[in-house]
């Protein structure tokens, strides 16, 4: 408190400045915005009772509605042409000089809708609207970058965020005075729209009391002293050399360049990508869905069923709620960033969007959804003022050197207006035909802009303009050398040295093609494959092929019964005994995890995996031998037997292909357990047809074909050795770790992974291998677990396997026939596979942790659309379809995400002494949720109905939060490295330079290797 308390005495004058501009900046536009609202209707009634008394009849009404939307729209036109003539004027005149003409025009444009009246002509409100769109089209871009380049780089963010604030500013203010109490009245609505010209008065009065921008005084004017002037009566007295300093960077940079045209700055190669942010940022804010909220809020507000008094009432709580927004979003810009809360308010309005539709579509049905309709459209504008609403402006302002920002200012404010100008003229037309539905359009762009931002937006935040454009040139100049001057002037500026050219064509050369690494790594991708066939491939082989027959089952046991006991069962019996056959699959996997952890660290990962194997083929016979022998309860031991062997290994082959692999593979290895679980769903799935083995006569053999897998694997396994972590750590043979890694990796220089596994060996010196309730009381563990528990609890209850257990039950709830259900389901686990597929190739490039995060966000707003589409199938034809595009829309975000980065931070994150234990962990959270979903989730569907999918959102929310602050990124970090980053979790502020439970840093000392 006492540094701002001192940063606003000391930057008084800036202060100053900022409140005076936006008084006539965004002020202006955002008051325009939300006034032509409320006087929608005294307007309507004006025009036609002046067409009445000109002509002697009354407007026809498709006329008047017409006229009005001229009305609204003529703003946007105005605005279009005062932002195309931005550029000129600016570099002739000044900022200064031409901000004082605006508001001269403002004042004009007041006077003559204020008349309007009085003259008993509407048209003078088409001539005062174009001119207000005139005035604004001006002021805004010149605001935007007047604030950006008068203030110090500690407060640029504040400073830019500030144009939002006026703007929410603006709309709040134009929604009190357009109440019916203040100036909303049939009397005084000419002066609502008057009352424009009296912020501009304002600042027509006090702005030539303060000094033009310092970067325009230095840079255009080449005036220093009038620079440093300007930068005591702005910033105050004190140290500001740096800032100073900056300026005379860009300076250089500019020595040779001049401002360019608009035609010049969209043909430039190096502000290639800082076009693409504007355009995409822009675009944006005009398609997020605001504008079309203010401008139509009583519209919106009608549909959502409120009485017509309460709506002027509600719209003011929708402004206010952004202004206060946007103030908060001034006082954080400058700690969480930019890009932050671009991309977070964009995943988050998203997602508000998608539930005002599901809301607006069920108002009918209950009561309280129109009030849930208002708390989402307030939380939407909230979202908005805190995220993109202002940081988009600090965006558009930091990422354009001097030369080039009022040629990209003209571009942004034609996308601007251009939008103001569409969505006021089309807007009501797609309400008319979409519905509710129109905001679905804006979702999308939102999502698309998200994730735009998130791949290719460089944090702005503390940098300069020099260093931002040194971010982008990396964008703009992947493979060609860099050039530091955006004209390309002089070669003083030139990154490009001889010295960087040798490096670059070295790296090129030195870089194996991928076909390269597969010839060196061949034993390795051998490995993985038969430890994928004998490891996940069961699990997910089991999970999908129980539907196939599930009929031909029940009816076999209703038979064995009526053979045995002479009469039939009860169907709640048959439905029960077929639910523990489904369920006792869990019970089974449970007690296989909960043993896995004693055994693989009493007899090795090897060795178990191959008693598993027995397992299997054991409960393969049961199944295949069941019909014959006229016992289902052959098929309960079979399934329970089944779930013990992939209970073992689906805790084995994670830790065994985590340790065979390199570090520059590991995220590649890891995500191959995921793909071999959705190969095996996908395999259930198409060995489960009725033409293959999904019929009445062959079914046994559907159950028993898991067989083959445990069976390859148990005669390929013993030709590949242990894993090089087991043998080094735990045996401490060194001389055997050599002889697996030259086997697994081929030969070549492993030194470095060796070093590695030393560290790890040396910082397990003294440490015990933990049980598991070691591992929980461990405090150097807790983060650890955490991340653990969330990643795991959310694979299990992101809806994934409740869609595979009752594939059947959803597809009948879409509507579907009853031949083509199979088929569909046979698409689902397709596109799951592939998606897994693609999950290995992407999870080394964008890492664990945005892969994590960013699939929960998308899984989440596609259950929410499901969740709708599921509501809404009765009354539109077409819904069922679109269900149906949903699910594989899911199921492609969970393979490309978490499928394969949950398995890679698991194995990741823990040491090989603690790995057993916290698999161990993983295998009861697994498979109990495994269980509970089996038996609960036909209740929860029978009582919930399609808001079933609303409790996975929920904690996919919940899961992507907790993975975006709290994990940190593990991509291409020794285990050594990981856990240091999480001591600092663990720590906290103390010391974290600890190695497994807590022994001191010390014991690090180098080894004889």
């Amino acid at each position: 408190m006492t540094g701002f308390l001192s940063d606003l005495v000391q930057y008084q004058g800036l202060f100053q400045m900022l409140t005076i501009l936006g008084i006539g900046g965004t002020f202006q536009i955002g008051f325009q915005v939300s006034t032509i609202t409320y006087v929608s209707q005294h307007v309507k009634a004006f025009i036609n009772e002046t067409w009445l008394e000109r002509y002697g009849y009354p407007i026809h009404q498709d006329n008047l509605l017409f006229l009005w939307s001229i009305s609204v729209s003529i703003y946007g036109i105005g605005g279009l042409l005062g932002s195309s003539g931005t550029r000129y004027l600016t570099v002739k005149y000044g900022k200064k000089k031409c901000l004082l003409c605006t508001n001269v025009l403002m004042i004009i444009a007041a006077s003559i809708m204020g008349c309007s009246k009085i003259a008993q002509s509407f048209e003078m409100i088409l001539i005062g609207r174009f001119l207000c769109g005139v005035s604004a089209g001006l002021c805004v871009p010149l605001h935007h970058q007047y604030v950006g380049e008068i203030s110090p780089k500690k407060l640029r963010g504040f400073a830019n965020s500030t144009s939002s604030f006026f703007w929410s500013l603006g709309k709040a203010i134009g929604q009190i005075s357009g109440q019916r109490e203040l100036l909303g009245s049939q009397y005084l609505w000419p002066m609502l729209m008057a009352s424009c010209g009296f912020p501009a008065l304002v600042q027509l009065i006090t702005l030539p009391s303060f000094p033009e921008s310092p970067a325009y005084l230095l840079m255009h004017k080449g005036d220093q002293e009038g620079c440093k002037k300007a930068i005591r009566q702005l910033w105050g007295e004190g140290h500001h050399q740096a800032d100073i300093d900056d300026f005379m960077k860009e300076k250089a940079t500019m020595k040779n360049t001049k401002i360019l045209s608009v035609l010049e700055l969209m043909k430039e190669p190096a502000f290639r990508w800082q076009l693409y942010m504007i355009v995409v940022l822009t675009a944006t804010v005009q398609l997020c869905g605001i504008n079309a909220i203010y401008f139509y809020t009583f519209e919106v507000l009608q549909a959502a069923g409120f009485d017509e008094r309460m709506i002027s009432y509600m719209t003011l709580s929708v402004g206010l709620s952004e202004l206060v927004a946007t103030a908060v979003c001034s006082s954080i810009i400058e700690r969480l960033g930019r890009k932050a809360l671009l991309r977070g308010g964009y995943f988050i309005m998203g997602s508000l969007l998608a539930a005002i539709t599901v809301t607006l579509s069920l108002q009918d049905w209950y009561f309280w959804m129109p009030y849930c309709s208002l708390c989402l459209i307030i939380m939407f504008a909230i979202v908005f003022g805190v995220g993109p609403g202002g940081a988009t402006v600090s965006v558009r302002v930091e990422i354009l050197q001097f030369s080039c920002r009022p040629s990209a200012f003209v571009i942004s404010a034609i996308l601007n207006w251009l939008g103001v100008f569409v969505i006021g003229t089309t807007f009501p037309f797609i309400v008319e035909k979409l519905k509710h539905f129109c905001f679905l359009i804006f979702m999308v762009v939102i999502f698309t802009s998200g994730i735009i931002i998130h791949l290719f937006l460089p944090e702005t935040k503390g940098k300069s303009i020099v260093e931002i454009t040194e971010e982008f040139n990396k964008l703009n100049f992947r493979k060609k050398c860099i050039p530091a001057t955006p004209n390309h002037v002089t070669e003083d500026y030139t990154f490009c040295t001889s010295a960087l050219t040798y490096k670059r064509l070295n790296l090129h050369r030195t870089k194996n093609p991928d076909y390269l690494k597969i010839v060196q790594f061949q034993g390795l991708v051998q490995m993985i494959l038969v430890l994928g066939i004998g490891g996940s491939f069961p699990y997910g082989f089991h999970i999908s092929v129980i539907n196939y027959p599930s009929v031909h089952i029940r009816k076999f046991i209703n038979e064995t019964w009526i053979e045995r006991h002479g009469s039939p069962l009860h169907p709640e019996t048959i439905m029960l005994l077929w639910s523990f056959i489904v369920s006792v699959y869990g019970i089974g996997g449970l007690l296989g995890s909960l043993c896995c952890g004693y055994l693989t660290t009493r007899y090795r990962k090897k060795k178990c995996q191959m008693c598993t194997n027995l397992i299997m083929l054991i409960a393969a016979l049961f199944m295949a031998f069941s019909k014959t022998a006229k016992s289902f309860e052959m098929i309960l031991v079979g399934r329970f037997l089944y779930g013990i062997g992939t209970g073992f290994s689906l805790n084995i082959h994670p830790q065994y292909v985590g340790e065979i692999s390199p570090k520059k593979l590991r995220g590649f290895t890891n995500s191959t357990v995921a793909v071999f679980l959705t190969l095996g769903k996908f395999m259930g799935q198409v060995i489960g047809l009725r033409e293959i083995l999904g019929s009445e006569a062959l079914w046994p053999w559907l159950l028993a074909s898991s067989g083959i897998s445990a069976l390859v694997q148990l005669a390929t396994l013993p030709f590949f050795p242990d894993s090089p972590s087991y043998l080094l750590i735990q045996k401490g043979n060194e001389e055997d770790c050599r002889k697996a890694i030259r086997k697994l990796w081929g030969e070549g220089d492993h030194q470095a992974e060796i070093d590695d596994i030393m560290k790890e060996k040396v910082a397990m010196t003294t440490t015990k291998t933990l049980r598991v309730l070691e591992l929980i009381k461990e405090r150097s563990l807790r983060w650890q677990l955490y991340i653990l528990i969330i990643v795991m609890t959310t694979l299990q209850l992101c809806g994934i396997n409740a869609i595979y257990f009752y594939s059947f039950e959803v597809f009948h709830t879409a509507k579907f026939e009853e031949y083509l259900i199979p088929y569909v389901s046979l698409g689902v686990g397709l596109c799951e596979c592939l998606s897994s597929i693609l999950c290995s190739t992407l999870i080394d490039r964008f890492g664990r942790k945005a892969l994590l995060w960013g699939g929960y966000t998308l899984m989440c707003s596609v259950l929410a659309l499901l969740t709708m589409t599921l509501s809404l199938q009765h009354q539109f034809f077409w819904m069922h379809y679109f269900s149906v595009i949903l699910i594989f829309l899911f199921v492609t975000f969970y393979g490309i995400g978490p499928s394969g980065a949950t398995i890679s931070v698991m194995v990741e994150i823990f040491s090989q002494s603690f790995r057993p234990s916290a698999f161990l962990i993983v295998g009861c959270i697994n498979w109990m949720g495994l269980f509970v979903l089996g038996m609960i989730f036909p209740l929860i569907v029978d009582n919930l109905g399609p808001f079933c999918f609303l409790i996975f959102l929920g904690i996919l929310a919940f899961s992507a939060i907790f993975v975006y602050r709290y994990l940190p990124e593990t991509k291409g970090k020794s285990i050594m490295e990981i856990k240091a980053e999480f001591n600092q979790l663990n720590f906290g502020k103390k010391d974290s330079s600890v190695t497994d439970n807590n022994f001191p840093n010390d014991q690090l000392s180098s080894t004889k290797l």
